[in-house]
């Protein structure tokens, strides 16, 4: 009966630890809804079944480029940060993992002490002045029926792969930045090679013109005319030379060179070959090989962990407590038997009435929870419309391309026309270097098109991943 009664007593505070509020969780968009949207966008171009790796910079066939990157993802200052705090990360996980041990800790003492002849001690220990030695071995352990301490390590866990996955969205955007940089420098270089030639057309004009001059055939407009024109490819040139400059400067930032590295870098020898790979099924590609969607998911699972660790709290928990030591005024007599001081315990812990910490702690939990996810959303919407966006504007730029060949064809055609006119002698030759003038003018919009779709290959590769692919653990995403 007695026990009975116990329980019965033991029974409605069991009922009151654990009731666990009600909360509104946010809810993740789902694979299909996204899926559904973007098949709906890009359902006419091609894919194959590839992947983008994770050195998709190599495929431009540059050794110089290839150096540079491999060197930034080695050694910038900007990446040794973040990956310094992925070691704090995993630190931490180890920190939380230790509190699922049994805690042992060993503690000695020594005092020196004088008792008093007037308290609970008699003569001969009252009066007296004694040594009191006390080593002792602790030990102290938390059951966790409620998941309390599994639920912080995954919490941690995830927290670590976010950072993780940090690393490699840093390395993306820093590989990334170089190429595209270095790419335009390329293209710059080869509008220099346009200009150079565009000069020497134009200073022949200017030969033939002042012939004319001095024949004179025509006023001196038209030799101002060309050393005006001279004068503004010039300039360009020089704004040219100014901008590379700035862009080698770039690619030292980005990269934690010093500026003496400018002078070993060389001009860019970039394949115009390549090609981004548009991989099928490109959602779960979407979801599984973009890092700030890694990012955006574990900690989103990071904090639905912390909501379990939170709910833990309203139940009742059993600890245990064991001590093995020594207690004499006679060293020599210490490890006797009649020293040895044991003692154990069990505790037994019932969250009653706190006046709503819990309630708060669970709901904090909770918002944090429905914040990360809507980020989550926002990142999953961000990344579907840039890869959708993207590949429309590859193909219109790439239908832009083709029909300035078309103009530009004509233009050569033109050129050609004036050629046969100059060698049969029925013109001068004037009107053969101002057709190639407007057929370089013509080539240099088209290096200005190729550009624009190079970097809108960077970009995209970007928005599929740049390569990367998420490798958490099964249990650490549940």
């Amino acid at each position: 009966m007695r026990y009975k009664r116990q329980l019965l007593t033991l029974l409605p505070i069991l009922l009151l630890t654990g009731c666990v509020p009600k909360i509104d969780k946010a809810v993740p968009l789902s694979e299909d809804t996204i899926t559904c949207d973007i098949e709906k966008n890009i359902n006419d171009y091609e894919t194959a079944d590839v992947r983008l790796v994770s050195d998709w910079w190599k495929d431009y066939n540059d050794p110089q480029l290839n150096t540079i990157i491999d060197k930034a993802l080695s050694n910038a200052p900007s990446l040794k940060s973040v990956e310094a705090r992925y070691s704090q990360a995993n630190s931490i996980i180890k920190s939380v993992e230790s509190r699922n041990m049994p805690h042992i800790a060993a503690n000695a003492s020594l005092i020196r002490e004088r008792f008093s002849e007037n308290h609970i001690f008699p003569a001969p220990l009252g009066g007296s002045t004694n040594n009191q030695y006390q080593p002792s071995l602790t030990l102290d352990y938390d059951f966790d029926f409620w998941n309390e301490r599994s639920s912080r390590i995954l919490a941690a866990t995830n927290s670590a792969y976010a950072q993780k996955a940090t690393i490699e969205a840093s390395k993306i955007a820093l590989s990334s930045a170089i190429c595209e940089t270095y790419l335009s420098w390329n293209f710059d270089e080869q509008k220099l090679v346009l200009l150079s030639t565009l000069e020497k057309t134009t200073m022949e004009e200017l030969s033939i013109i002042t012939k004319q001059y001095r024949l004179g055939l025509i006023d001196a407009t038209e030799i101002n005319t060309k050393k005006a024109e001279l004068s503004q490819i010039a300039q360009r040139s020089a704004e040219l030379h100014r901008v590379i400059e700035g862009k080698k400067e770039s690619i030292c930032v980005l990269g934690g060179f010093l500026p003496s590295y400018i002078d070993t870098m060389k001009r860019p020898h970039i394949s115009n070959t390549f090609n981004v790979p548009l991989p099928k099924e490109i959602v779960l590609n979407l979801l599984a090989h973009r890092s700030d969607v890694a990012i955006a998911k574990y900690m989103a699972l990071s904090k639905s962990h912390m909501i379990e660790n939170a709910k833990a709290k309203f139940y009742p928990n059993i600890s245990l407590s064991g001590l093995i030591g020594f207690t004499s005024f006679s060293w020599a007599r210490l490890l006797d038997h009649s020293s040895y001081t044991p003692s154990a315990g069990v505790a037994l812990s019932l969250p009653l009435l706190d006046w709503g910490e819990r309630n708060a702690n669970l709901q904090s939990n909770v918002g944090d929870y429905n914040s990360s996810v809507y980020d989550y959303n926002q990142v999953v919407i961000k990344a579907a419309n840039e890869v959708v966006v993207l590949i429309k504007q590859t193909k219109l730029i790439e239908s832009q391309i083709d029909l300035h060949h078309d103009d530009l064809n004509a233009k050569y055609a033109n050129v050609s026309i004036r050629r046969k006119q100059y060698s049969l002698g029925l013109s001068n030759k004037l009107p053969l270097l101002t057709a190639d003038k407007t057929a370089y003018e013509s080539e240099m919009e088209a290096l200005t098109l190729d550009e624009t779709k190079s970097q809108l290959q960077i970009f995209l590769i970007k928005a599929l991943g740049g390569g990367y692919s998420d490798k958490g653990e099964n249990n650490a995403t549940k």
